[in-house]
């Protein structure tokens, strides 16, 4: 327990800063950009997923940043000898993360006067942003290439944007702005399948 909790606070400290404030950033100047105020559960879900849900795509697939530094990623494997503790464990310190901020900006929504059952919304927007993050951390571990790691998640997101319902089906991310909440199901089955594939590539990829 004492190693995994050096590994996270390394982490920490190091190299997930930069987009913890970015995070924050997005979510506070969001009454700025988007009214959150006095909404009704369709507009909250609204904000929800098509606003608050990208900062999944901010501190997901930065998972495996540090070992882009080849030196780095051959002192990981002879330290650790199982690469594969080291990312699960930042992925689940970087999915706490996520949850909090998430569960900071529901209450937020709700001290503001917005109509929405709180819970459903947090684990439901919740699935949506590790199955964004997964994604990028999916085509990250493939591609060793962070750039490819956060466009895959934009383009789904624009894809699901521009009438992609017909076509994304079950792994819709919009669909609390529907009433329906199945869909979130799926996301959160997909998030770990991506999430543990991403982890395998990047494991195979040592060199």
């Amino acid at each position: 327990m004492e190693r995994y909790l050096h590994i996270e606070k390394i982490n920490l400290k190091y190299n997930i800063p930069l987009h913890i404030l970015i995070s924050m950033f997005l979510l506070l100047v969001s009454p700025l950009l988007l009214g959150v105020a006095n909404l009704e559960a369709r507009d909250t879900a609204k904000v929800l997923e098509m606003y608050a849900a990208l900062i999944g795509i901010v501190l997901l697939p930065p998972v495996f940043l540090p070992e882009q530094d080849h030196d780095i990623r051959e002192l990981v494997y002879t330290k650790y000898v199982n690469g594969a503790e080291v990312y699960l464990v930042r992925f689940f310190g970087n999915m706490l993360l996520l949850a909090v901020l998430l569960g900071l900006y529901v209450a937020m929504l709700a001290h503001n006067g917005c109509e929405f059952p709180a819970v459903r919304y947090f684990f439901g927007t919740l699935a949506e942003m590790l199955f964004m993050g997964s994604l990028g951390l999916f085509f990250y571990g493939l591609c060793d290439n962070l750039v490819i790691g956060y466009m895959a998640p934009i383009v789904y997101y624009i894809a699901a944007i521009g009438g992609g319902e017909k076509w994304l089906k079950m792994f819709y991310p919009f669909s609390m702005v529907r009433g329906n909440y199945g869909e979130k199901v799926w996301l959160a089955l997909g998030a770990a399948v991506l999430a543990g594939a991403g982890i395998w590539f990047r494991c195979r990829r040592r060199a």
